[in-house]
């Protein structure tokens, strides 16, 4: 139905107007009533009706004053003037701002249906012509950003007017998908930009497509943060906006949608910066050198010793490595479960599982398989490492002491002492030596000798090493204090342990 407004001081005259025509038998509804100029021009600015049917005598001001400021505020329904004054003068006024009938009072029963029904036929046709017009439009504008010819021919009334532009950039705005419900996106978009002119939206497959037309590059930015704001706050939800670089010839638009487009394949790396341009993300493609083994390592270690900043510090590095080296979601997402597996692993070897909370390996995939972002599953990570590392510095003295002893047998070629473990695991010395007597059975220094010769043995049998390679290797500096522990253990000196190692081979 066609939405009628009725304007007039007099309340018999709207109560009249309300009856005289069958409104709703003919396809209309009265949604509402002016009492005043004023009042009028609130009414049609908020009811936005089709048809407004509005005296030319208000109080305050006249009817033709208040469809002039309604038409400069960009109203664009039907007027007509309805009067008891026979005047050349509004009538001439009227037409100017687009009156389409001006009707004398009494009122005649017929002739204002007649108006109306004219009316609702040239609405119904502008309506068609419109939706014909936008589809036209929006076609043509996808073949200039989508096609893959160099030249653009200049016949076409639509792509004429492309060449009056000096510059064009492209902005794409991922979908977004709220509890599985699909937000009318474009709609929010339109509304949000309905004040800018030369910015044509498109609706594509999963994104929303912005074409600025002579906006510089500082405008445009200014006009995406704050659409990006409007839109979260609307939304509850991050939006995540691609940058196409500014180029200068309509031929070019379709290089700045195949940037935007690059970038959004990039979102899992980038979401929480909301907003990506080839500018912004250049910083992060040059430094390849760090090794993705050694952070790891590292990680084990801090998690060993329970120091959740130094863990938190090199979950962090692990994400600026991903973004450097530009891996993709798949790749990033199974090398944590990786990393979480192998965790998980470790526990089980080293510790008393059964005192420290795990969730299963089917819970640790589906959990990072979930997540959208490339930070959500680094905090995941680091969330559930921090968790497990606190259980097992918490659960019992055995378990700090194999934590210990982990160390050691990870560092033992580190120049180790009591006293910097028990500074490691925030301990004091005399009770840390103590602890680890009465649960290993010999003393710290005793448990690392043997370590270290153990260590040795394999050095020098398997990997052919030099007697005094492998004493730098396993932590002794002095030469023959190594070849004094290795006989006390071993019961021969380090080359004859060699020796008789190859005779029996």
């Amino acid at each position: 139905m066609l939405n009628v407004l009725i304007v007039d001081d007099e309340p018999n005259v709207r109560r009249g107007l309300r009856k005289i025509v069958p409104w709703e038998e003919n396809g209309f509804q009265v949604c509402g009533e002016g009492q005043d100029a004023e009042d009028g021009f609130d009414k049609i600015m908020n009811l936005n009706p089709d048809i407004v049917l509005i005296d030319i005598k208000l109080p305050g001001k006249l009817g033709t004053d208040v469809i002039k400021e309604a038409r400069e505020a960009g109203f664009t329904g039907k007027f007509i003037i309805v009067s008891g004054y026979s005047n050349f003068e509004y009538a001439k006024t009227g037409i100017k701002y687009g009156v389409k009938s001006y009707i004398l009072k009494p009122i005649d029963e017929d002739e204002l249906l007649d108006i109306v029904l004219e009316l609702k036929t040239e609405i119904d046709n502008e309506k068609v012509w419109k939706i014909n017009k936008e589809l036209l439009k929006y076609n043509e504008i996808k073949n200039i950003i989508l096609d893959e010819n160099d030249d653009i021919e200049e016949n076409n009334p639509i792509k004429e007017g492309y060449y009056k532009h000096e510059n064009f950039q492209i902005a794409l705005i991922a979908d977004v998908d709220i509890e599985g419900n699909r937000i009318k996106l474009e709609t929010l978009v339109k509304k949000q930009l309905y004040n800018y002119n030369d910015i044509d939206i498109i609706k594509l497959e999963r994104v929303i497509l912005i074409l600025f037309k002579d906006f510089n590059s500082n405008r445009t930015n200014r006009i995406i943060i704050e659409l990006k704001s409007k839109l979260e706050e609307k939304l509850k939800e991050q939006v995540f906006i691609t940058l196409g670089n500014e180029v200068d010839n309509i031929n070019k638009i379709k290089f700045s949608y195949r940037e935007a487009k690059q970038l959004m394949e990039k979102r899992f790396l980038f979401l929480e910066r909301g907003i990506i341009s080839c500018e912004n993300i250049q910083e992060n493609s040059n430094d390849n050198s760090t090794d993705f083994n050694v952070i790891i390592s590292k990680i084990y270690s801090y998690f060993d010793i329970n120091d959740i900043e130094k863990l938190n510090l090199e979950f962090r590095n692990i994400e600026e490595l991903f973004i450097q080296r530009n891996y993709l979601e798949e790749q990033i997402k199974v090398m944590i479960i990786k990393i979480f597996l192998d965790l998980k692993q470790k526990l089980i070897n080293d510790y008393d599982s059964s005192e420290i909370s795990i969730i299963s390996n089917e819970e640790i995939i589906e959990n990072i398989y979930s997540k959208i972002s490339l930070k959500s599953t680094i905090d995941y990570l680091m969330e559930k490492f921090t968790y497990i590392s606190e259980q097992i510095g918490t659960t019992s003295s055995d378990n700090i002491i194999k934590r210990v002893i982990n160390y050691m047998n990870k560092n033992y070629y580190k120049d180790l002492k009591l006293e910097t473990l028990a500074e490691i695991f925030n301990y004091n010395s005399a009770y840390l030596g103590k602890l680890f007597k009465s649960i290993v059975g010999e003393n710290f220094n005793t448990y690392l000798d043997k370590v270290r010769i153990e260590k040795a043995k394999t050095l020098l049998v398997e990997e052919k090493l030099k007697v005094y390679q492998v004493c730098e290797k396993v932590g002794y500096k002095n030469i023959d204090y190594f070849h004094s522990k290795f006989k006390k253990y071993v019961g021969t000196s380090p080359l004859n342990y060699k020796k008789q190692y190859d005779k029996e081979v």
